[in-house]
């Protein structure tokens, strides 16, 4: 009897060739980004150094209020180094957000894969943050005398793709959300306002654990505490925790998939909305 070869289901079919196509296009992609990133800077001075002084900015607005006048944070490498992490993503989420509704003339006459406007939205968001890193030593180094360590060769890496890859999941879903309700553009920000506070960036993770049951649960459950604890051993040597890698690689991958499984088997209706 003669053996039949088996076939790939049609779904895995229908996904291969989807990341053919997008990475056929990368070139596209990337030279998006790069004119976005240009375009948003060109009628400013300072151009790309806004990407560092808005989050330090930021943090300087947030060190003054919650370290010398309420006396809650009073470690700047601590309260700058979660700031910059959370504004990469903050930014990918909100310029996801946008990808498609302000791109609707060339989505309307071009064919291409959507998913490709996240990706832009990300490259361009990652070129700032990786910016920004440096700016970042070079203020807390000579304040607090925190310099770059051996674990930001191995662990910065690590914790930036699985970053990028938690934002890519984020702005592929609300890409998607936006196309038929506009008004989530303006919900967004207060969200990511809230999504701040619950942060381990104004506070540390001690402090959380006096709160109430419910708040410490919901506390256990934001992607971004393990993240940020990866990150501040990357960035400032603090002690690394391999499972705080593992649930940010874990949750990261998780909601990736999910949202981008959703975003893709949407946009062929994405037309009728632009």
């Amino acid at each position: 009897m003669r053996a039949t070869e088996s076939k790939p289901h049609r779904y895995v079919q229908g996904a291969s060739s989807y990341l053919k196509t997008l990475w056929a296009r990368r070139e596209f992609a990337w030279y998006m980004a790069m004119g976005n990133l240009r375009s948003r800077n060109a009628s400013t001075a300072l151009g790309l150094v806004w990407w560092v002084l808005n989050p330090l900015l930021m943090g300087g607005v947030y060190y003054i209020v919650f370290g010398r006048i309420l006396g809650i944070s009073r470690d700047l490498s601590y309260l700058l180094s979660g700031v910059f992490v959370f504004y990469y993503t903050s930014t990918s989420i909100t310029t996801g957000a946008n990808a498609i509704v302000q791109n609707r003339q060339l989505l309307v006459n071009l064919q291409f894969p959507r998913l490709i406007m996240p990706i832009t939205a990300i490259l361009e968001a990652s070129v700032g943050f990786l910016t920004s890193i440096p700016a970042l030593y070079l203020i807390i180094g000579p304040s607090q005398d925190v310099w770059p360590s051996l674990q930001l060769l191995y662990l910065f890496p690590a914790i930036f793709v699985i970053q990028s890859i938690l934002n890519l999941g984020l702005a592929a879903f609300t890409a998607r959300i936006t196309v038929p309700f506009r008004d989530i553009t303006n919900v967004i920000p207060h969200l990511l306002r809230i999504w701040f506070y619950l942060s381990p960036i104004l506070y540390t993770a001690s402090q959380f654990e006096d709160l109430p049951s419910w708040a410490v649960n919901l506390y256990s459950l934001n992607p971004m505490v393990p993240l940020l604890s990866v990150y501040r051993s990357a960035l400032l040597g603090s002690p690394f925790i391999p499972a705080d890698l593992l649930q940010s690689a874990l949750w990261a991958f998780g909601i990736a998939v999910v949202a981008i499984a959703m975003f893709v088997k949407y946009e062929g209706k994405m037309a009728r909305y632009l």
